[in-house]
């Protein structure tokens, strides 16, 4: 997966784990993982657990199952570099603002993925999950099975 992806920061050490798992759920079962990342301003982590192939739904085979890893990576959307930079522009005016709404294009998320709304004129964060209706800031719902969280909450 790395080779795929590329780096991803902070992500690139679950990545790899995925990967691990995704490409070797077969032979890992009794085995020790390390995990280790190195930051900035000279601070790492290092941890290690050991797997042991346990029963459904925890089997090692069903979390590399769940992961779909290689659906994932084929189910991923090409964008050219233009596309890229008008986003990264508009994440930048976006950063530390408030009072905003964001575009409710859904189109590319999956359902049930948690999605940014707005944020209000006190920083507060609102949010979505597709594939339930959005509630407004004043907290009237659009539609029934609404799923809204303010905040995190």
């Amino acid at each position: 997966m790395p080779k795929q992806v590329g780096n991803m920061y902070t992500a690139s050490l679950y990545a790899a784990l995925a990967s691990v798992i995704h490409n070797k759920y077969d032979t890992l079962g009794g085995q020790r993982i390390v995990m280790f990342s190195y930051g900035s301003g000279l601070a790492s982590s290092m941890f290690s657990f050991k797997l042991n192939d346990g029963q459904h739904p925890f089997s090692l085979s069903n979390i590399a199952s769940v992961l779909n890893v290689a659906e994932k990576l084929e189910a991923r959307h090409e964008f050219p570099p233009e596309k890229f930079i008008e986003t990264m522009k508009l994440m930048e005016h976006r950063y530390g603002a408030k009072d905003f709404v964001t575009t409710k294009d859904t189109s590319l998320l999956s359902p049930g993925t948690f999605y940014l709304t707005h944020v209000d004129a006190m920083y507060r964060r609102f949010y979505a999950k597709k594939g339930a209706a959005v509630t407004s800031a004043a907290g009237k719902v659009a539609g029934l099975n609404a799923s809204f969280l303010a905040n995190g909450h």
